[in-house]
């Protein structure tokens, strides 16, 4: 089965400017488009250093469907203002995909980012293809390789963070490195349920208009 895919960055072409749905494919609703458009981050919405260049983020549309999506700096905004454009690609997919990945969205991140699917676009077509992802998935090893955060972050913040997403509240925790390693850590260790229902950005400012259950944000 194919999923479907958008593009949420800063664009003045087609009548359209400043940041707005540039692409999506023809299976993306309006609802599912509306809440994209809620979800995917504008200017200054990226956390950029030098061990996080690009955010994994993940949340509900509201159809039932899941958006795994990939954000990251583009080229100099069209509009002068002094910074680069904020690009974010994301691959819509169903319950059933993330069942059959073992209810780890980085196994679908990882699948579609090998694939091509959410490089970046200077200049994508407003309409589309469906992509078609892998149909099997390695099963994930939570206890592999991620012994080293118990020693930096200390077992009892791991511990409270992961007690307080089981019961669906919101946790923001600061980590300086590799902040995509620490969610996938973190997820890979919730039960199939509370994976499927814990949205999550790796490096993106919290707002409350994108109420992401997991956000990791960069220290200081």
């Amino acid at each position: 089965m194919l999923s479907d895919q958008a593009i949420y960055t800063s664009s003045s072409r087609r009548g359209k400017a400043g940041y707005h749905l540039v692409a999506r494919s023809p299976g993306v609703t309006e609802s599912e488009a509306a809440a994209l458009t809620n979800w995917c981050p504008s200017h200054g919405g990226l956390i950029a250093d030098g061990s996080n260049r690009t955010s994994v983020n993940f949340f509900p549309l509201p159809t039932g469907r899941f958006a795994v999506a990939r954000t990251r700096e583009g080229r100099a905004e069209y509009s002068g203002r002094g910074a680069r454009e904020v690009f974010t690609r994301a691959v819509v997919v169903d319950a059933a995909r993330l069942r059959r990945a073992g209810y780890q969205p980085f196994a679908v991140y990882r699948d579609a980012l090998a694939l091509g699917y959410l490089a970046y676009d200077p200049d994508p077509e407003p309409v589309l293809a469906p992509v078609a992802l892998s149909s099997v998935y390695p099963p994930s090893r939570p206890d592999e390789p991620f012994a080293g955060f118990g020693r930096e972050l200390g077992d009892a913040v791991l511990a409270s963070a992961l007690t307080q997403l089981e019961s669906g509240r919101q946790v923001v925790l600061p980590y300086a490195g590799d902040r995509a390693t620490l969610a996938e850590f973190l997820i890979a260790r919730l039960p199939p349920e509370s994976a499927l229902s814990t949205s999550f950005a790796t490096s993106l400012h919290p707002s409350t208009v994108r109420p992401f259950t997991l956000s990791l944000v960069g220290v200081g």
